[in-house]
């Protein structure tokens, strides 16, 4: 038997974010800017004595099982609906012969904005491929991702997370009602080590029990008229920022970082609560041109822009207010999946 692992990344949203959700992506056309970073969701497929599929989750210490048809024991909703989804690529199994168990952990807690759940399900799929000696189209895969979350289970949100783990790099995903265009920004690695080495993220809390209410609202605020020109604006950013990355002038993205933030924080009151406000003004003191929240809004991780010398400085402050500061690397590739035997 083998031993079949995968891992997707998960991706810092830098300009855009929002005009990736429906209804504004399909009426008005969304771009978004994002770059994978060496923070993952990983998974395992391995024979296991005990009948049936098991699925543990090894950072939520959660436990599900299926044993035989549709009826799951356990509470990994997002890794049973992967499962539900793709019949056809699960491992064969019955109540009479020893089983399968799939392990999973991500590098940072749900509810980051760093785009963990899209990684799972990306893993999982990529995962699922491996195991049956099946290919996919690129686009199919994320589309597929996509459906999972926002049709299957309901999760609200936008189509760059699901792309960003499938393709990865420093990206333009441009979203509308046909086949999503992924532009490369940037393949010089110069470039990404220069930004990267002005960029700091830490994470300041959970917002999951916020995420369905937050995002809600800002599509309600959208159908109403109330937020639409912030929508157009903050996708105005994207080709600016473009710019700024491929001239290599770090400073300048880092000072749009912020006045995008400005923009962003009018999707909704929610986006910006008080302990976001706090750090953003502490960073800014402590000499960061700009910065954002990572996903939605409301907590998980911020990302802030700053000259290099600038750098321990921040993150002493930053980690004296309790902000969790996390070491990252850019990385270029998107979704990966292997087999070793199993000794």
């Amino acid at each position: 038997m083998k031993i079949y692992k995968a891992r997707a990344p998960m991706r810092i949203g830098f300009f855009g974010g929002g005009t990736d959700v429906s209804p504004y992506a399909e009426e008005y056309g969304g771009k978004v800017l994002n770059c994978t970073i060496n923070l993952y969701v990983r998974c395992m497929l391995n024979a296991s004595v005990h009948p049936g599929l098991t699925i543990r989750s090894l950072d939520l210490q959660e436990v599900s099982r299926l044993v035989s048809g549709r009826d799951w024991d356990g509470r990994l909703a997002l890794p049973q609906a992967v499962l539900d989804a793709m019949p056809h690529l699960r491992p064969d199994f019955s109540p009479d012969r020893p089983g399968y168990r799939m392990t999973m952990f991500s590098d940072a807690p749900p509810g980051s904005g760093l785009g963990s759940s899209s990684a799972l399900v990306v893993s999982m799929l990529q995962l699922l491929y491996r195991v049956a000696g099946e290919s996919y189209d690129p686009h199919e895969l994320a589309e597929l991702a996509y459906r999972i979350e926002r049709v299957d289970l309901g999760i609200p949100g936008g189509r760059q997370d699901q792309y960003a783990a499938v393709f990865g790099g420093m990206c333009v995903y441009h979203f509308g009602r046909g086949r999503v265009i992924v532009e490369p920004v940037l393949t010089d690695p110069t470039a990404l080590l220069e930004l990267e080495s002005c960029l700091i993220i830490g994470y300041i809390g959970d917002r999951e029990m916020m995420r369905h209410h937050l995002m809600q609202d800002q599509v309600q605020r959208l159908v109403k008229g109330d937020t639409l020109r912030y929508h157009d604006e903050t996708k105005a950013f994207v080709d600016e920022a473009t710019r700024l990355l491929r001239e290599l002038r770090i400073a300048d993205f880092g000072r749009l970082l912020h006045d995008a933030w400005e923009v962003k924080k009018a999707f909704s009151p929610h986006i910006a609560p008080p302990l976001v406000d706090e750090v953003y003004e502490l960073a800014r003191r402590h000499g960061a041109w700009g910065g954002k929240i990572t996903g939605a809004g409301g907590g998980g991780f911020m990302v802030f822009a700053c000259p290099f010398d600038c750098r321990l400085k921040l993150e002493e402050a930053l980690s004296e207010l309790g902000v969790q500061v996390r070491p990252f690397s850019f990385v270029t590739h998107g979704v990966q999946a292997w087999s070793v035997e199993e000794p």
